[in-house]
């Protein structure tokens, strides 16, 4: 690569010198004739080309280098990292200084230092201190600090409360991108379950971006499924990767074993604007919808779709909301004298957003979730009596939760 480079710079003065002479011999032969002068400039040219040429090819190969040596930076980084997990027990001797006990008059969970080390904030859940006069935080040393809240979300079940003081050896936890987690990937959880501090539980993600049904927590955001152990005092405590990272915060827990986490994507952009704002606002665009399958086409007796069709069908738009404003057409549904539904004849049907494919309303709700703002104007790929339409669509914002 060096020799092309003085090869190139040996040409460009080549010619530099060319064109030093040709001045000269023009200015003291006063040029014969214009064609003089124009076959000049040809033959100028004919050794100009190939050198502009070759500059082009040496740029093209110079990014495409850099571009390689980008990618396998991330590579490498990511090999770097997965060999650097550890056990279960590794990672608890590792943050288990950085979880606490949360305390309120009416109960008490889990929580987690994170941010930066000298702000004490404390990541738990909204359900662990909603309604609470008083709060206060144990530490691992048995220390105990009052607390004072910055702020919750109830439609993500997350709070953010800061402590007055906390141990010099007690460490913010980092929290990563939950998107990269996979089903059958380990995890650990570290909480207070039924009043037994600094517990340890391990288990794995059985399943991502679950819808979740509460009737003491209004979640909305889709949640991580989990395998591992989550009992009443687990809840706000750190959802853990074998690095040591926290990839959720656990929630939820079912007499199943099936138990629930919310995601740390999530929980970042959330608690980001508590600590800036006070609160966080969720998007809405105003729409009931329903997840396009085979077996509800058929058993809802759809129309104007066929069976094969993926997707979202928009069912209703809400009067005065964003997705009337954008002329989203819903689903016209005729109904027995029963009550139950007789046909549907499909209207408009969501096939993406911002070119991110929608198979269901799952993938509608996390991507909302995680990249939109009320104010902020997205783009829906909408399937239309047979055609291919794209609407713009500003949400607006949801209510806050109220009991």
């Amino acid at each position: 690569m060096i020799s092309k480079s003085l090869t190139i710079v040996a040409v460009i003065g080549i010619i530099a010198i060319a064109f030093s002479g040709v001045n000269s011999y023009l200015l003291y032969n006063h040029l014969q004739s214009e064609q003089d002068l124009q076959d000049i400039i040809d033959e100028m040219n004919s050794k100009i080309n190939p050198v502009e040429s070759e500059q082009s090819s040496l740029s093209n190969q110079i990014s495409d280098i850099l571009e390689a040596l980008s990618s396998d930076n991330d590579e490498l980084r990511e090999i770097i990292e997965s060999l650097q997990t550890q056990s279960p027990k590794d990672v608890y001797e590792t943050v288990h200084k950085s979880v606490v006990v949360v305390r309120t008059d009416s109960g008490q969970g889990s929580g987690f230092l994170f941010g930066a080390s000298d702000d004490n904030y404390i990541l738990t859940n909204w359900h662990v201190i909603e309604g609470a006069s008083e709060i206060e935080v144990e530490f691992y040393d048995r220390t105990i600090s009052n607390a004072v809240l910055i702020g919750t979300d109830a439609y993500s079940d997350v709070a953010v409360i800061m402590s007055e003081k906390t141990p010099i050896d007690s460490k913010p936890l980092r929290l990563v991108n939950s998107s990269n987690l996979s089903i059958g990937q380990q995890l650990v959880a570290i909480g207070n379950p039924l009043g037994r501090e600094g517990s340890l539980s391990s288990g794995i993600v059985s399943q991502i971006n679950m819808k979740l049904n509460l009737e003491e927590v209004p979640i909305l955001v889709p949640v991580i499924q989990i395998d591992l152990t989550i009992a009443p005092g687990n809840s706000g405590g750190p959802l853990l990767d074998l690095n040591g990272n926290v990839v959720g915060i656990t929630n939820a827990g079912t007499d199943y074993g099936f138990n629930f986490a919310i995601p740390s994507n999530i929980v970042s952009r959330v608690s980001s604007s508590i600590i800036e704002k006070g609160y966080y606002n969720h998007a809405l665009v105003g729409i009931t919808q329903i997840t396009l399958t085979p077996e509800n086409i058929q058993t809802n007796n759809m129309k104007n779709i066929k069976s094969s069709q993926k997707g979202m069908l928009i069912i209703s738009v809400i009067e005065g909301m964003p997705a009337e404003d954008a002329g989203l057409i819903p689903a016209i549904i005729t109904y027995n004298d029963d009550g139950s539904i007789n046909q549907i004849d499909a209207q408009d049907i969501i096939l993406a957003i911002d070119n991110h494919t929608i198979i269901d309303d799952i993938d509608w709700q996390v991507y909302v979730a995680e990249h939109v703002s009320p104010g902020q104007d997205v783009i829906l790929t909408i399937l239309r009596s047979g055609e291919i339409i794209y609407i713009e669509v500003t949400p607006t914002v949801r209510e806050q939760y109220q009991e």
